[in-house]
């Protein structure tokens, strides 16, 4: 990669640790539902801004009947669904945690994935699953009640995020092939707003919302989406999806490091330990690490 794309890699990676702490921001304050709405609308308005400058982008929106169709399940079940569900979740854990557990996204992808698309999982793409679900058990060891303001809920709510990641995925992978991301992304932020604006205005706040409840949702739709998306793609057409999909592992750094800087949320060793075996599983399980290859060289 070039020097810009070092930046880039290290921005994005930045922009959507720091989702978690925006999200934070908001808990308590705004609804979960007003905040993945908005998140999703101001995304769309930055993203169509965009494409006003860039006339590739814009021909991206021109879809067929059944492209739009499609894109309207993405929609669901990579914006409305996951948007919610984790911001919900983060009124309740801690951000590293969070991003931990949302780092297990590609886990769930090479499940669904498995029984759907019927991926073929060799041996050590299933150690890494194995060792991704050991590394979920050992972080919520404990912290998992279903009582009154028990954690139960928020991290079933985080799991849910990471199923429905998965769907989306091999969903695109199987049903939108000729639909251009760029495209998709956009079109999906504009009906997924649409299919939250009327409870998200029911739930609009009426009363008083301290600033950083607004820079938190504002946050979260311009850097952790618009921004981010934009990067992300950048990054695909200079480097390669290989390399701009890597960011999932630096994510949870930098998730760490801004609720310790904003947040005051020291980590534990605990969640250091348990965000490394989920890591490695996750790089076993999309088969990011070569073991494969090194093990038949080393035979040969």
């Amino acid at each position: 990669m070039k020097i810009k794309n070092i930046i880039d890699f290290i921005l994005l990676s930045a922009l959507w640790g720091g989702s978690y702490v925006f999200m934070k921001f908001t808990a308590g304050h705004i609804e979960p539902i007003v905040v993945a709405e908005s998140r999703m609308l101001i995304a769309a308005i930055c993203l169509g801004l965009i494409s006003l400058f860039n006339r590739r982008w814009w021909q991206h929106l021109k879809m067929t009947w059944p492209q739009y169709q499609k894109t309207f399940v993405i929609a669901i079940f990579n914006s409305v669904i996951p948007f919610t569900l984790f911001t919900y979740a983060m009124q309740y854990l801690n951000v590293g945690i969070g991003a931990i557990l949302n780092a297990t996204s590609p886990i769930w992808t090479a499940i669904i994935a498995t029984f759907w698309l019927k991926d073929h999982l060799n041996r050590f793409r299933l150690l890494g699953l194995l060792l991704g679900f050991l590394g979920i058990v050992l972080l919520v060891w404990g912290k998992v009640d279903f009582g009154v303001g028990g954690l139960g809920l928020p991290f079933l709510a985080s799991i849910g995020v990471t199923i429905s990641y998965g769907f989306a995925t091999n969903y695109m992978k199987k049903y939108c092939d000729g639909i251009h991301p760029i495209g998709m992304t956009m079109v999906s932020m504009i009906f997924g707003s649409f299919v939250l604006a009327i409870p998200a205005y029911q739930h609009f706040p009426t009363g008083f919302v301290p600033n950083t409840a607004w820079i938190g949702m504002i946050g979260l739709g311009v850097g952790s989406t618009a921004i981010a998306y934009f990067l992300f793609y950048r990054l695909i057409e200079q480097t390669s999806p290989a390399i701009a999909i890597s960011t999932t592992f630096l994510v949870p750094v930098f998730s760490i490091l801004w609720g310790d800087i904003f947040l005051n949320e020291e980590p534990t060793l605990q969640m250091i330990l348990c965000g490394c075996i989920i890591l490695l599983g996750t790089a076993l399980a999309v088969g990011i690490l070569p073991f494969k290859k090194v093990v038949k060289e080393s035979v040969n």
